[in-house]
């Protein structure tokens, strides 16, 4: 497996993630003989796998965005926002990072 893949999707684990235009909850990474995965779970939709070369947008530049503290002590971003919205409508964070490999030994 390729570890240097597995060790930047592990960076954002649990973290927001844009996949194309949709919103979803990073959880994890797969590969197979074919291509390597980041494995996302969409509010509604599950966990779905997508291509690892593109279309993916991790949202580090957000993180600190529209920053207030809360009158109850809480610090809020658009980042932290983000991640509120996709666990009330169905993508909760995860308890551990999923790691599969699907490819054959040669």
């Amino acid at each position: 497996m390729q570890q240097e893949y597995i060790e930047e999707v592990r960076a954002h684990f649990n973290e927001p993630i844009l996949m194309c235009f949709d919103l979803a909850r990073c959880v994890g990474y797969a590969e197979d003989d074919d291509d390597c995965y980041i494995i996302v779970r969409y509010p509604r939709r599950g966990l779905v796998w997508h291509t690892f070369v593109g279309g993916n947008y991790y949202l580090d530049r957000i993180k600190g965005k529209g920053y207030v503290k809360s009158k109850t002590g809480e610090d809020w971003d658009d980042f932290t926002r983000l991640d509120d919205l996709l666990e009330l409508n169905g993508a909760p964070r995860e308890k551990e990072f999923i790691c599969i490999d699907r490819t054959t030994a040669v």
